[in-house]
């Protein structure tokens, strides 16, 4: 009877493969990779399932609070999305070895010369040098996204809140695709698995860097390597001539922008052409009065009214 293995996946594209109990090499029908299913290159993979249903209105709304009008903004273009998230945690274990950096001190001693008159005098001494010799044991975990992406405005460590437990799934690619695409890792697990086993080991010793000569026989032992689906929703809007790109937690509804949205953005409303045209009219008619006159005190007023009307203008403009 065939079986579908949904914690496996191909060691070069990342496929997800099927094979049957009796058969000794699994065929990728995805890239046409023949391999032997080992243990050691398993993976697990996990999804959580969508609760966001209609984010055009989170997104309506969002636009409406920060002072967007209807007619100031249209989406273009709306994705549903599954990003996959690396997990891997293990146990660092090994020997390390090493000596403790050099310095020289520089540090004042006061001290007494033969006639009895104190002085203050430099010293220096060495410190450092100290053997280091231990037996290390320490758990790791490493969270990062599988795939990068420009527009996408999100963290990965949404994926551990306490909160989506309950909707946690089983990868499960029928179910997925009914919502949304499924993003493919960028590296094979195989691959991932060595760069997470590195970023293990460097991150234990970083502490020890500066120890001369370092050395250190670690491995990583108890690994275990996931891959969290995470859905959410990318849409675009063209909002004040300009493509902005919003994205939507599949789970929570909360939207993260790649630019701000403040209501001082939002285009100004325009004054009527006719009261504009009123206040200039109305303004040059009595300057030209003033003008004419044959008072001091109205002609300087005339001259203050007329450099109103070109500092209204410049900022109409």
């Amino acid at each position: 009877m065939s079986i579908r293995v949904i914690s496996y996946l191909c060691p070069k594209c990342g496929a997800g493969v099927k094979f049957s109990e009796e058969d000794r090499v699994i065929k990728c029908f995805h890239c046409g990779t023949n391999f032997l299913p080992t243990h050691s290159e398993g993976i697990e993979r996990y999804y959580f399932k969508p609760q966001i249903k209609n984010p055009q209105r989170k997104i309506e709304s969002l636009l409406r609070k920060n002072g967007f009008n209807k007619s100031d903004y249209r989406i273009i273009d709306i994705d549903k999305l599954f990003i996959p998230v690396w997990r891997g945690s293990g146990q660092v274990t090994g020997w390390i070895a090493g000596l403790s950096p050099i310095k020289i001190i520089v540090y004042t001693e006061t001290i007494t010369v033969p006639n009895g008159r104190q002085i203050t005098v430099k010293r220096r001494r060495r410190e450092g040098g100290i053997p280091l010799k231990k037996l290390m044991r320490i758990e790791k975990e490493i969270l990062f996204n599988a795939v990068k992406f420009q527009d996408i405005r999100w963290r990965n460590e949404e994926v551990l809140n306490a909160d989506y437990e309950k909707l946690f799934r089983v990868y499960d690619e029928k179910k997925m695709v009914i919502w949304g695409k499924i993003i493919t890792p960028d590296v094979s697990p195989q691959t991932k698995k060595k760069e997470i086993n590195s970023k293990f080991i460097n991150s234990s010793v970083s502490l020890y860097n500066g120890y001369d000569p370092l050395r250190h026989r670690l491995k990583v032992i108890g690994q275990r390597i996931f891959l969290y689906y995470f859905p959410v929703i990318l849409i675009k809007v063209k909002l004040q001539k300009k493509i902005v790109s919003l994205t939507v937690n599949g789970l929570s509804g909360k939207i993260t922008s790649n630019t701000l949205l403040k209501k001082g953005n939002a285009p100004k409303r325009k004054k009527s052409l006719l009261l504009d045209i009123l206040t200039i009219l109305t303004s040059s008619i009595l300057f030209t009065f003033l003008i004419h006159t044959n008072s001091l005190f109205l002609k300087q007023l005339g001259f203050v009214i007329s450099i109103i009307i070109i500092v209204y203008i410049w900022i109409k403009k």
